[in-house]
């Protein structure tokens, strides 16, 4: 089938939310050939709801621990491209919920394309309809702006379309990218060779808690602080890769402003977020996963 899609999934116990994620999935206006889901040891009935399930498109993978998301997008990844040959990878989190014709407006900015790009992302909503995971856009946005697409350099692993030239010959994922960043280093990874749009037209709802844009390390409650020194490493390890020396200098500077306004702004606490950060940036200096390539 031409244009053919192999959509992956990361789940951890929230089995209500991969139920409506998968609905979803499964009943776009263009059909879905495959569905990788990732299951990362949930403890919530997760497991036997997926293996009781009794549909030829779906290829699950229940691993033996949570191995978070960094290494579920991985090994999903890695397995739609070694087990299906659908053209194209469609990636999101199981609290991704995509409107009906998600998938069908990523499509139709492929074909105007001409399948000249490296990603295609969502319009990402949160449950108020306000914005949330923002894409980095990119300094010449406007190209394809008649075509409601919008240049971008980055996006979150929450309805992203990957082509699979594309993954084939950047490989995929990296596993070691804890927590946050393996998303950003992806994209980033990709962007610096081929050309990639935000589709307008292409809503998802991501039904989190809380609107993740609005959370920082300054606001954050305290049992996600220790997160951030993951994030803070792998910033500083993209920057290194992908960045000039100038923009790593950048980083180490702005890193330390932030340090000055958790002393003045911070929620509580600050001595911890303080010290996330600080281990970050050492961290990130000496940390340099290898990228993993794939063959079929």
């Amino acid at each position: 089938m031409e244009n053919s899609v192999c959509a992956v999934i990361v789940t951890y116990n929230r089995l209500k939310l991969l139920k409506i994620c998968l609905d979803s999935v499964l009943n776009q206006n263009v059909e879905i050939s495959h569905i990788v889901i990732i299951n990362n040891k949930s403890t919530d009935g997760t497991s036997d709801y997926l293996n009781g399930l009794d549909n030829e498109k779906l290829i699950i993978k229940n691993m033996e621990k949570n191995y978070g998301g960094a290494k579920g997008f991985s090994k999903g990844v890695e397995i739609a491209f070694k087990y299906t040959n659908d053209d194209f990878i469609w990636i999101m989190d199981d609290d991704t919920f995509p409107d009906k014709d998600a998938l069908d407006e990523l499509l139709k900015s492929s074909r105007i394309l001409k399948k000249d790009f490296g990603f295609l992302c969502s319009n990402v909503r949160w449950k108020d309809g306000s914005i949330t995971n923002r894409p980095q856009i990119a300094k010449d946005w406007g190209e394809e702006v008649e075509n409601n697409l919008i240049r971008v350099n980055t996006a979150t692993f929450v309805s992203v379309l990957l082509p699979r030239n594309v993954i084939n010959g950047l490989g995929i994922p990296t596993a070691e990218l804890f927590i946050w960043g393996d998303d950003t280093e992806y994209t980033t990874r990709i962007s610096s060779k081929y050309p990639c749009y935000f589709v307008v037209k292409s809503k998802v709802l991501h039904y989190t808690a809380k609107n993740l844009s609005n959370i920082t390390i300054l606001n954050d409650s305290l049992d996600r602080i220790p997160r951030y020194t993951y994030m803070f490493r792998n910033l500083i390890y993209i920057d290194k890769k992908y960045a000039s020396k100038k923009r790593v200098f950048r980083r180490f500077l702005s890193e330390f402003a932030l340090i000055f306004s958790i002393i003045v702004h911070g929620k509580d606490h600050k001595i911890l977020r303080i010290s996330a950060v600080i281990k970050g940036i050492s961290k990130g200096f000496f940390f340099n996963p290898k990228i993993q390539y794939i063959s079929k």
